[in-house]
C-alpha cells in the first residue's frame, strides 16, 4: 500500500538533493530560507521515510497492551505525516495552508481520532458565566464589564478492551451529547485508506508544481546549450555560473577564475587547450543529461514482483585430452596510479605512486615530460591538474 506514497516522496527528494539545492534558477521559485537551506529539509524527508513502517507495515500484536501500543504510534505517525505535508506545501508554495487540508476529509477524520485518543484524551473548553470582571482603562478611567469564563470538561476518552488488530475502538463522554457514554469504532482499513489518499493528493500537487519548475529550467537549458558555441569564453563562463552552476563545482578547477586563467593561456602548450576542450565536453554533455532527467523523473514507475528471471544454460567440457592454452598477456592499465595522483600529494608520494606509472610508460615523452611538470609543479594547481588531464587523454584513461 505504501509504494505508491513512497516512490513519489523519493522522487520528491531526488528533484530536490539534484535541482533545488543545486541550482539558484530552481531554489529562486520555492521558498528556500535560511532554515529551509540547512538540513532541515533532509531531516522532514528522513522522518517521513522512517514513518512509512509505522503507519504500513501489517502488524499482528497479542496483547491488549501491544494493540494500545500499536494503535497510538499508528495514529501518532500518521499525524506526523500530515504536519510534514502542511510544511512541504509551503516550503514549495503550492498555495495550500491548513485551512484546505482541514476540508479534506481523508485529513480531517483521521486527525480528529488521533486528537481524541492520542493528542487530548481529556480536552476542556472555556463557556461565559453570568458574572463580570470590572476593567477599568487608566489613562480615561472607561469601566467595561468582562464576562467571566469557566472551565468545563468538553470530552474524555479511553481505549476499548474490544479493540483488535483490525480495529480501533474508544469509549468517549463529550459535553455534545450531555456527556453520555458512547463508543467509536474504526476500521483500520479505512484509516489507513484516507491517509494513503490524502497523501498521493497532495504529493502529486507537490509533483506538479515542481514539473512546471523542472520545465522552465529545462527551457532555460536549452537556452545555455544553444549559446555555448556562440559566446566568447568569459561571457559563456557567466551564463553558466547562472544557469547551470553545479558544473563549476564538478571537478578541479571548474571555477570561473581557474577557468578564465587556463583559457587565456590556451596557446602556451596544449595542456592547457585539452583542459578547455575537456571542460567544453564536460559542460556539453552535462547539460544534456540534466535535461534528460528533468524528463525521466516524471516518468511512471512499475512495481512488478513478477519478474521472470533469464534461463541459464549449464554445460561440462571435459579438457583431459585438450590442450589448453592461456594467454598470458595482460592488457596495461593505468586506473590505479591515476586515481593516486588524482589528489594532490607531497614529494615523496608523488614520487612513490609515479614511479608505477613511469615504469609502464617510460617510451611514451609526453607522459613522461608531463609528470615533471605536475612533480615541478606540484603546489600549483593549475599546473598540477591541466598535466595530470593531458596524461588521461594521452592514456586514454
Amino acid at each position: 500500500m505504501k509504494s505508491e506514497a513512497e516512490e513519489k516522496l523519493k522522487r520528491i527528494a531526488d528533484i530536490w538533493n539534484h535541482f533545488i539545492l543545486e541550482y539558484k534558477f530552481c531554489n529562486r521559485k520555492i521558498k528556500f530560507t535560511e532554515d529551509v537551506k540547512s538540513n532541515y529539509f533532509g531531516d522532514i524527508l528522513g522522518y517521513f521515510l522512517d514513518t512509512f513502517d509505522i503507519i504500513f507495515e501489517e502488524k499482528n500484536p497479542s496483547s491488549f497492551s501491544d494493540r494500545f501500543a500499536y494503535h497510538i504510534s499508528l495514529l501518532q505517525a500518521i499525524y506526523i505525516q500530515q504536519d510534514f505535508v502542511e510544511e512541504l506545501l509551503l516550503i514549495f508554495k503550492c498555495g495550500i495552508n491548513k485551512g484546505h487540508l482541514k476540508n479534506n476529509e481523508n485529513y480531517s477524520i483521521n486527525r480528529e481520532i488521533r486528537n481524541e485518543l492520542v493528542g487530548h484524551p481529556i480536552r476542556k473548553t472555556e463557556i461565559p458565566i453570568e458574572e463580570f470582571n470590572v476593567n477599568k482603562c487608566e489613562s480615561c478611567g472607561t469601566i467595561t464589564n468582562k464576562p467571566k469564563n469557566k472551565s468545563v470538561l468538553l470530552s474524555s476518552t479511553l481505549f476499548s478492551y474490544d479493540s483488535n488488530n483490525k480495529t480501533i475502538e474508544y469509549l468517549r463522554y463529550h459535553k455534545d451529547n450531555n456527556y453520555q457514554f458512547e463508543t467509536k469504532t474504526f476500521e483500520i482499513s479505512d484509516i489507513l485508506k484516507r491517509h494513503k489518499e490524502f497523501l498521493n493528493k497532495y504529493f502529486d500537487k507537490i509533483l506538479e508544481k515542481l514539473k512546471g519548475i523542472l520545465d522552465k529550467y529545462e527551457r532555460e537549458l536549452i537556452k545555455l546549450e544553444n549559446s555555448v558555441d556562440k559566446q566568447d569564453f568569459e561571457t559563456m563562463i557567466k551564463l553558466v555560473s547562472i544557469s547551470f552552476e553545479s558544473i563549476l563545482k564538478s571537478d578541479y578547477l571548474y571555477n570561473e577564475v581557474s577557468l578564465i586563467e587556463i583559457y587565456k593561456r590556451r596557446k602556451e602548450h596544449k595542456r592547457y587547450q585539452n583542459f578547455i576542450d575537456k571542460f567544453y565536453l564536460d559542460l556539453k554533455n552535462g547539460i544534456i543529461e540534466t535535461r534528460k532527467y528533468t524528463k525521466e523523473l516524471f516518468e511512471p514507475k512499475q512495481f512488478d514482483n513478477n519478474v521472470e528471471l533469464p534461463k541459464i544454460n549449464i554445460s561440462f567440457v571435459d579438457f583431459s585430452n585438450s590442450e589448453v592454452k592461456f594467454n598470458k598477456e595482460t592488457k596495461v592499465t593505468y586506473h590505479y596510479e591515476l586515481g593516486k595522483l588524482a589528489t594532490k600529494r607531497n614529494i615523496n608520494d608523488f614520487d612513490f605512486f609515479s614511479g608505477f606509472l613511469k615504469t609502464k610508460c617510460s617510451k611514451n615523452k609526453l607522459v613522461m615530460n608531463e609528470l615533471k611538470h605536475m612533480r615541478n609543479n606540484i603546489s600549483n594547481e593549475i599546473e598540477y591538474y591541466t598535466a595530470f588531464r593531458l596524461i588521461c587523454k594521452e592514456l586514454k584513461q
